[in-house]
Order: C-alpha cells, then sequence, then structure tokens
C-alpha cells in the first residue's frame, strides 16, 4: 500500500514537473517569435570591438573592452563577447558543457543589421528556486539568474541585444591573432576555453538575487505588520 502512494506522489510530482517545463518553453517560444518581428533598432552604445542596442528599461553596471554588466527589473544579467566564436566560425555554439537538461531551449540564426547570418542557442535552467538564463551567438555570450515568472522575458532582453549586435570582426581578429594580446587583467571570460560562465560567476549571481529576494520579503513583512496594526 506504502510503495503504490509513494509511486502515486511521484507520478504528481514528475506531471508537474513536465507541464511546468512545457509551460517555460512556450513562454520562451512565444517572447523569441515577438522579439524577432521586431526591427532591429540602431546602435545606442559603441565600444572598440562591436556596437549593440539596449533599451531603455536596461540599466548598465559596468563594462569593459569585451563585457557588459546590465540589470532588467533588478535582475542582473552580462554579455561577453563571443570572441572564440568570430575567430573560429567553426565554433559549436550549441554545444553546453551542463549535464543538467535544460527546462527550456530554443535555437536558430537571425539576420543583423549587416545582413550577416548569426546563429544561437536560449537555454533555461532550474538552479535551486531560480532559474539560470543562458544565451548564445556567435557574437556574444549572455547569462543571469532571474526568477520563475521572469526568465522567459529575460531570455527575450537577451535576445533583442543579441540581435542588435555588429562586431568589427577585422579589429577582433587584429588584436586577438596573438595570443599575448589576450592576457587582460581582470577580465570575466577565459576567450579560448568555457564560453559559459565559471561557476562562480554563476554562484554570484544567484547570491545577488537570492538577496534581493530576502530584501523585499523584509519589506513586504514590515508593509503587513502595519497593516495589521
Amino acid at each position: 500500500m506504502g510503495k503504490k502512494i509513494l509511486a502515486i506522489l511521484l507520478c504528481i510530482v514528475l506531471t508537474g514537473c513536465t507541464k511546468s517545463s512545457q509551460a517555460m518553453q512556450e513562454r520562451l517560444d512565444q517572447e523569441i517569435a515577438t522579439v524577432s518581428a521586431l526591427p532591429i533598432p540602431s546602435a545606442s552604445h559603441r565600444k572598440p570591438f562591436y556596437t549593440y542596442y539596449t533599451e531603455p528599461s536596461i540599466g548598465h553596471y559596468r563594462s569593459t573592452e569585451t563585457s557588459n554588466e546590465f540589470s532588467y527589473q533588478s535582475t542582473k544579467f552580462v554579455m561577453n563577447l563571443n570572441v572564440q566564436a568570430i575567430m573560429d566560425s567553426s565554433t559549436d555554439i550549441t554545444q553546453s558543457i551542463y549535464t543538467q537538461k535544460p527546462i527550456a531551449k530554443n535555437t536558430g540564426s537571425f539576420q543583423n543589421m549587416l545582413d550577416e547570418t548569426v546563429s544561437y542557442v536560449c537555454e533555461i535552467y532550474q538552479v535551486d528556486r531560480h532559474y539560470a538564463v543562458f544565451f548564445t551567438s556567435s557574437a556574444v555570450n549572455l547569462f543571469g539568474v532571474s526568477d520563475v515568472g521572469e526568465a522567459a522575458e529575460l531570455a527575450g532582453k537577451m535576445y533583442s541585444i543579441a540581435r542588435s549586435v555588429v562586431v568589427r570582426k577585422d579589429v577582433v581578429l587584429q588584436v586577438y591573432t596573438h595570443e599575448s594580446a589576450i592576457n587582460y587583467e581582470g577580465e570575466a571570460i577565459n576567450l579560448y576555453k568555457d564560453i559559459a560562465p565559471e561557476e562562480g560567476t554563476l554562484q554570484e549571481l544567484i547570491e545577488d538575487k537570492t538577496r534581493i529576494d530576502n530584501k523585499k520579503d523584509k519589506v513586504n513583512s514590515k508593509i503587513n505588520a502595519k497593516r495589521v496594526v
């Protein structure tokens, strides 16, 4: 009898997880489709190696020559220039280094402002009670950690930025052809190894998100307490 109850409970949990994954996949596909239907705006930011556009709702924290840290509705996310893929067009951007299966995934390609074909893969992973969003293209990599209700929307914002990126390939090749030119102190990415963020960087984003959530909970508790009084 106990085994039957356990089997029923397990079936319920698995069914719930399947429905949750399906819902996330549908939301991700819808976000990508919505952004794809929009025109690509002219660049609002220019860097030595590339130009890109961000909506007014996207906040800017800091940047280096090859990376940027953004925020959207209190959620931080990072964009790195994908130097490896730019220098080697045979780089397989769809090959994930993670053993965990994403709960949602969208792959394809788009035409940038120069009418160049840019391949991409977008994946959403569940990390405890948060969701890690990865957007990798043959030009840039973006990643961030959000709540379940914001994950697909964050992926859409990443896609919107990625579509606007125009890389100055000649400059990238000129600067990064010689390995000695790659060793920038404090650089956020390892240009010739993993194209995905290091575990410590991802954990930092999760911890930032947790701190924000805890602050929100404390504020809500104070508001509720005042209402009771």
